[in-house]
């Protein structure tokens, strides 16, 4: 009983993170790059698309769900009108989806289920799969809701590349910081 409550209280910790972390680097990303807004909901730069990716790979579901959260907390006022139904989708495809092509990956042997066989060439892999689904099924979602001034031949271009940027500008950025931390000298060693 007392696991279980533990369990989920960790759970609940680490979605709700997950949605801290998604829309604070939302919020970053439209300070820094909004000059590279390719249209409303759409950006050549996306940082949490980086999220995407490292909250599912590290958190799993509750990373997912967190993603899910955020966005539906991003999206918050199109639930006051009559954009609703786009809004809660959107939050099911943002966050879902990278958790459903994680899922495909390991089930298709593609990718261990404990990322021990990780590395550059297949995170680079992931990243593009993951852009390129979430940007086709947002633009599907859009196209069904019919959103006004729509064009998915286009529109699709920029989100994948808006999201395969931001993600490896999240993934460098990782591996930049866990570099240096790694090379600080240590007080024990003195």
């Amino acid at each position: 009983m007392i696991n279980s409550v533990r369990d989920g209280f960790e759970t609940t910790a680490l979605t709700l993170f997950s949605a801290v972390l998604f829309v604070g680097f939302f919020h970053l990303n439209d300070l820094i790059f909004s000059i590279f807004e390719y249209s409303d909901g759409i950006s050549w730069v996306f940082l949490p698309a980086g999220f995407r990716v490292i909250l599912v790979l590290i958190m799993g579901l509750p990373g997912a769900l967190g993603l899910m959260l955020g966005s539906w907390f991003i999206d918050r006022e199109l639930f006051t009108q009559n954009a609703a139904a786009l809004a809660f989708l959107n939050g099911i495809v943002g966050g879902l989806t990278p958790w459903l092509v994680l899922k495909l990956l390991i089930h298709r042997q593609w990718l261990d289920p404990k990322l021990q066989s990780l590395n550059a060439l297949l995170l680079l892999k992931m990243t593009l799969i993951f852009a390129a689904t979430t940007a086709l099924m947002h633009q599907l979602v859009w196209l069904v809701l019919d959103r006004p001034h729509l064009n998915i031949w286009v529109d699709i271009w920029p989100m994948f590349m808006g999201d395969a940027l931001g993600t490896l500008l999240m993934l460098y950025g990782f591996k930049f910081m866990l570099d240096r931390m790694s090379t600080r000298p240590s007080l024990r060693s003195h």
